[in-house]
């Protein structure tokens, strides 16, 4: 929606007294949203309505659950893990005082680093905001805003996945991608991925860091305090 504010003069209910606005602008509201979005996306739980997450290794996300789950080799021959367990390896920023897994801790979070993922997890997703920049196209401001996730794996349980990689870590990381490429997360545009490098401490975890971005053209006033 336009802002009413554009052009006009400015009263002491506007929120950008004593200053005109002069035009549209993107305000990247509703951007904040999207780490907790996506790693709700990515544990792929029931929501109410009579879905029922599939349990076939054919779908990325059932993949995925049991490789951040199953810490043991094969990890795809185990049951699919519960919506109760895949709450437990989440680290919600809204509920910090949730207890995690008492065998795992916590494994995704939505965020970049918090106390609780550098614990001894044996793997981890993280799912954050990197930069950003603004541009025009077709007469409105777009924002292209990079969305970044951190795949580590401790070097123990690296191998013997059961699929084509042999990595544990990559497999994750292909999981990750092939249910979150092209899909639209609420932007103007799908989730595009850019780039991915390699993290590797030469201790105890390695893994991959995905760069990608989606672009945005977000509405004023903030859809979340209106």
């Amino acid at each position: 929606m336009a802002d009413k504010w554009v052009g006009a003069e400015p009263d002491m209910t506007s929120p950008y007294y004593p200053y005109r606005k002069v035009v549209d602008a993107d305000t990247l509201a509703g951007v904040e949203q999207i780490p907790y979005k996506l790693c709700r996306y990515l544990m792929d739980l029931p929501d109410g309505k009579g879905y029922v997450p599939p349990s076939s290794n054919k779908f990325p996300r059932a993949r995925l659950k049991k490789l951040l789950y199953w810490d043991c080799a094969l990890p795809l021959e185990k049951p699919l893990p519960t919506p109760q367990q895949m709450r437990q390896l989440f680290f919600d920023p809204e509920n910090p005082d949730k207890p995690p897994d008492p065998d795992r801790g916590y494994r995704l979070f939505p965020q970049n680093t918090v106390q609780q993922s550098l614990a001894n997890s044996k793997s981890l997703v993280r799912v954050y905001l990197g930069d950003a920049s603004t541009f025009e196209r077709t007469g409105q401001f777009i924002t292209r805003q990079t969305v970044m996730f951190d795949v580590v794996v401790n070097t123990g349980i690296e191998s013997n996945t059961g699929m084509t990689a042999s990595s544990r870590a990559y497999d994750i990381l292909q999981c990750i991608i092939e249910s979150t490429a092209g899909v639209n997360f609420g932007g103007i545009g799908p989730l595009t991925m850019r780039m991915i490098t390699k993290i590797d401490d030469e201790r105890y975890n390695l893994g991959y860091k995905i760069y990608c971005h989606i672009d945005w053209a977000g509405d004023a006033p903030n859809p979340h305090f209106a």
